[in-house]
């Protein structure tokens, strides 16, 4: 369904942009709807987009607040394959000019200071069932995306729940009860405790400072090395906000078909040789792809995406104007202010419970874990219900991201962080920027800017320099991945290696594919 709206030498209509489910008592459910061009002004290229936003379990308390960032993207809709180019928006702050919240007085605009996108979060204390506003505006710079009055346009807007971590002190390790834990020292296994953002060094010292345990990947430190985290490498300190959910099936086909070119899709489709090799189901992954210029599909929308490669996480990254996620940042996203807990997972318990059946037949979003105080998945579990009767490939993989919260659940049983992410302990292993060797240390948190690399056979790539796995020949962008790693653990892993603090993979800078690697992005705060 379109509308037009007609100005002299522009012509302009909306996109339904529709992320995951619609139905109101599941915990991911995203809905931007009635997307449209209003008015603008040639003389400064500006252009209004108006929009319908929703989204459920919304919060904000005196500690943290979850929210929405939404990317506003034009294109040509007579140029094949279409390129959707993220457009700045026109003022940065809160609630700047060219803004307005709609319908709902309850959220706030917040656009940061690269005005790559805009942040819509409550500003009320409160839980509620669901946050929506008609009718809200933005302002956006349609010069900044490369277009003229002259150009016929579509608008399409992408949105992804966040959650705010805010800026404070924590702790990294657990009393060395998990793999390559971070410790004090050689005979003192109390964990680091990360104060400031200021430089770490990092040495052998006995007790009272900060010694680096490995796990002895290939290319990682060795255990007491001596180095230094610098500054600007994120820690975890500093505020910012984490994706509420791992990516998912959903989310990562929106991006594909938005790619500019049929070269740059294929770089970075998951059916093919470098990745799962089939369109058929692959250990629960749904995703296939067509056509020249290719167009994907899936069946399961809202079930976290698999088999993404390092680059092919910082490639969807780039393009939401968001960054990778530090393995530091992931303990304190986790654990958040709180003393460590041996042995703890997400939850901030060492309590587990792995989850083996699936409500109903049909996973169509609505579906729950039916398995008694299951908060996990993981153990490589042969699922009953729900998908699995359709066979073998349906029976273990991932599950729907934030499955486990419900409207009864508390931390322990929902599986969530401190600060109200999910799936940090299990599903699937979060891709992030590791501190084990010095390529990930020169990682210095630099946002994406929506715009891919262009340079024939590396079309899609991530090109932010700062990132690991930048290729030498900087027009090649983000070709492999040394300097990243995984946490978290995933459904094929043993108990163990969900825990906040495992760092078995933590420096496992390969590239390669695999069936129970996903991950997520974060975005500095820079308000106040």
């Amino acid at each position: 369904m379109s509308t037009f709206k007609k100005f002299i030498l522009l012509e302009l209509t909306f996109l339904l942009s529709l992320l995951v489910s619609t139905v109101p008592a599941f915990a991911n459910n995203l809905s931007i709807s009635n997307v449209s061009l209003e008015e603008r002004t040639p003389s400064s290229n500006k252009v209004v987009v108006e929009l319908d936003v929703s989204w459920d379990n919304s919060w904000k308390t005196k500690i943290n607040h979850d929210g929405v960032w939404l990317t506003v993207r034009l294109y040509d809709p007579t140029v094949t394959p279409i390129a959707k180019r993220v457009c700045d928006i026109s003022a940065a702050g809160l609630n700047p000019t060219g803004t307005s919240k709609g319908s709902n007085a309850g959220l706030d605009v917040y656009v940061p200071t690269d005005k790559k996108g805009f942040f819509l979060r409550p500003n009320q204390f409160g839980a509620f069932s669901n946050s929506s506003t008609t009718d809200m505006q933005v302002t956006i710079d349609y010069s900044s995306c490369g277009f003229t009055n002259s150009d016929s346009v579509q608008v399409s807007v992408f949105g992804l729940e966040m959650v705010y971590i805010p800026e404070g002190q924590f702790y990294a390790g657990d009393y060395g009860a998990s793999t390559a834990a971070f410790t004090e020292g050689s005979s003192d296994t109390d964990p680091w405790y990360i104060s400031s953002a200021s430089a770490i060094s990092v040495s052998n010292p006995t007790s009272n400072g900060y010694r680096y345990v490995s796990s002895g990947n290939a290319g990682e430190d060795t255990t007491g090395s001596s180095f230094t985290i610098p500054a600007n490498f994120p820690k975890g300190y500093s505020g910012f906000y984490a994706m509420k959910y791992e990516l998912t099936e959903g989310q990562w086909v929106e991006f594909l078909n938005a790619l500019p070119s049929h070269a740059a899709r294929v770089n970075r489709d998951l059916t093919n040789s470098s990745h799962k090799n089939t369109d058929s189901v692959v250990t629960r992954n749904t995703i296939n792809c067509s056509g020249s210029p290719l167009v994907c599909s899936t069946s399961r929308s809202q079930r976290a995406v698999s088999f993404l490669t390092w680059t092919d996480l910082a490639a969807f990254l780039d393009w939401a104007a968001l960054r990778p996620m530090t393995e530091l940042e992931f303990e304190k996203v986790a654990r958040g202010p709180l003393l460590a807990v041996s042995g703890e997972y997400a939850w901030g318990t060492s309590l587990i419970t792995v989850a083996a059946a699936i409500s109903g037949s049909n996973e169509d979003g609505t579906e729950i874990v039916s398995t008694s105080s299951a908060n996990a998945h993981y153990n490589a579990t042969t699922l009953t219900g729900g998908d699995a009767g359709s066979g073998s490939n349906h029976q273990t993989g991932p599950l729907r991201v934030g499955i486990f919260a419900t409207n009864s659940s508390n931390r322990e049983t929902s599986g969530a962080g401190y600060y109200g992410v999910m799936d940090f302990s299990g599903n699937l292993h979060e891709r992030v920027v590791t501190i084990g060797n010095a390529t990930g240390r020169s990682y210095q948190g630099t946002h994406g800017d929506g715009v891919l690399t262009t340079l024939a056979g590396y079309e899609g790539n991530a090109n932010q320099t700062d990132w690991p796995g930048i290729d030498a020949t900087i027009t090649r962008g983000v070709t492999g991945a040394a300097g990243s790693g995984f946490r978290g653990g995933a459904w094929d892993d043993v108990s163990s290696a969900l825990r906040i603090s495992d760092r078995t993979n933590a420096a496992n800078g390969t590239n390669q594919s695999f069936n129970n690697a996903g991950g997520r992005g974060v975005r500095t705060y820079d308000g106040n």
